[in-house]
């Protein structure tokens, strides 16, 4: 292939800064909701696999276990998630989104929805569907391990 290292550098580079910018602008969406970026990333994860146990979410999102407890600790503060028995693990609770908490995450997924849908004018299928491609590969590439050869 014809790629370069410093052409993975800058597709790495401008990850980096989409990452930044998308927390950002989650922030701001998430203004008045009384959560921020991480706390709905594990809203997220639980809408789409719960109930879930903090260490498997934590395993799946490849963060350490006390991250996603702390997470999780104030989302049950906050009655968004709650804790129900773990018939295979008396010490590690499964974890699901309350009645309150599917009706907020409802709410910042429509606002989002309007965000995605202004930028989904600005970019072909084409263009789109090749970055996705290209983003997978690199993600199952690292996590194959091959990169240590």
């Amino acid at each position: 292939m014809d790629t370069k290292p410093e052409h993975i550098y800058e597709l790495v580079w401008c990850t980096r800064r989409l990452f930044q910018q998308l927390r950002a602008t989650s922030e701001e969406l998430l203004e008045g909701t009384g959560i921020n970026a991480s706390q709905r990333a594990v809203l997220e994860f639980l809408d789409q696999h719960q109930p879930q146990t903090v260490s498997n979410m934590a395993r799946e999102k490849n963060v350490s276990r006390q991250h996603i407890q702390t997470l999780v600790n104030d989302l049950l503060t906050l009655k968004l998630v709650k804790a129900q028995e773990n018939p295979a693990h008396k010490r590690s609770p499964l974890m699901s989104m309350t009645e309150q908490g599917k009706k907020l995450f409802t709410k910042i997924i429509r606002d989002e929805a309007k965000v995605l849908a202004s930028m989904a004018g600005e970019f072909s299928g084409k263009n789109i569907s090749t970055s996705i491609r290209t983003l997978k590969a690199m993600h199952q590439y690292l996590q194959s391990e091959n990169w240590k050869k």
